[in-house]
């Protein structure tokens, strides 16, 4: 007798221990999210293509969408054009002040040497006064000349920047994916005419997902970044597994479409958790069960 009440007591606190270690795990339903992006075409005009259609797999830097350039390859000639024009005027404008510079020196050192005789009485005022005209005259001509060649240059740094803008948004009229993922929306048909920086579709990386669930003050202490999450399908049997990303620091109000087993509370912590899904089983607005084993 006493060694079955032994045996009943034991049982007893093995199975209080089971529902304390089970009270203390936390449990709660989330929605898991996969990074969506929205691919826009920067360069707005006709669409010529687009490659691909919702439920898609796309890799990185492949190409989705393509704008018609033909316009812009025109304005990029035309720039050209007018840079090679510059570069002509440029070459007559340097030639033009080098012989300013030369008339310049020139005339300031006859006006120098005239001054100096005329200081000694041995030139008129007359000679003089007509150096100084001639040196003021190549003094402005040199003066000319070198804004000319700077206002050259500046009209030359205007177009090549026009003509790097209009390669740019050539370059942009290829659409190429930013990421790996699945094309969820199509936002534009072949043959439609698009804005700038218009979305064309939107991509979602799924073979990482992430869900928020929301943990009450009381239970926050156990939880710690890089804890292990258990994630469970509803509906099926298959369980993945998750990583405690991030932790906020502010206090909220318990969100209404949020229910866990424990009791609501009025103020609680988002925690947000990764989960790898290599197998791409979880899709976006995809309901699940989160459990957390407290942390140590």
């Amino acid at each position: 007798m006493k060694r079955f009440s032994k045996i009943l007591l034991m049982l007893l606190f093995f199975l209080g221990a089971c529902r304390k270690q089970e009270s203390s795990m936390f449990e709660a339903s989330a929605i898991v999210e996969g990074t969506a992006i929205k691919v826009a075409a920067q360069t707005g005009g006709y669409l010529l293509q687009v490659v691909l259609n919702e439920g898609d797999e796309v890799a990185l830097g492949q190409t989705i969408a393509v704008v018609d350039t033909e316009k812009l390859s025109y304005q990029l000639e035309q720039v050209h054009a007018g840079l090679e024009e510059l570069t002509a005027q440029r070459r007559l404008a340097e030639t033009n002040l080098r012989r300013a510079k030369e008339d310049f020196e020139y005339a300031q050192t006859r006006y120098e040497r005239f001054l100096d005789l005329f200081e000694k009485n041995a030139a008129s005022e007359q000679t003089r006064d007509d150096a100084k005209i001639n040196f003021d005259r190549a003094q402005t001509a040199y003066e000319s000349a070198r804004q000319n060649l700077q206002v050259l240059a500046s009209k030359e740094k205007g177009l090549e920047a026009q003509s790097k803008l209009l390669r740019r948004q050539i370059n942009d009229a290829i659409v190429k994916a930013p990421l790996n993922g699945t094309i969820t929306t199509r936002y534009y048909d072949t043959g439609e005419t698009i804005p700038p920086n218009a979305p064309v579709v939107e991509i979602i990386d799924l073979a990482e997902m992430w869900t928020k669930v929301f943990v009450s003050e009381t239970y926050l202490p156990k939880v710690k970044i890089g804890q292990a999450a258990q994630v469970k399908i509803d509906g099926t049997p298959q369980t993945l597994t998750g990583t405690v990303a991030w932790i906020s620091t502010k206090a909220e109000f318990t969100p209404k479409n949020i229910l866990t087993q424990e009791s609501r509370t009025a103020l609680v912590y988002a925690v947000k958790i990764n989960i790898d899904n290599p197998d791409k089983i979880l899709k976006h607005g995809m309901p699940v069960s989160i459990a957390l084993e407290p942390g140590l």
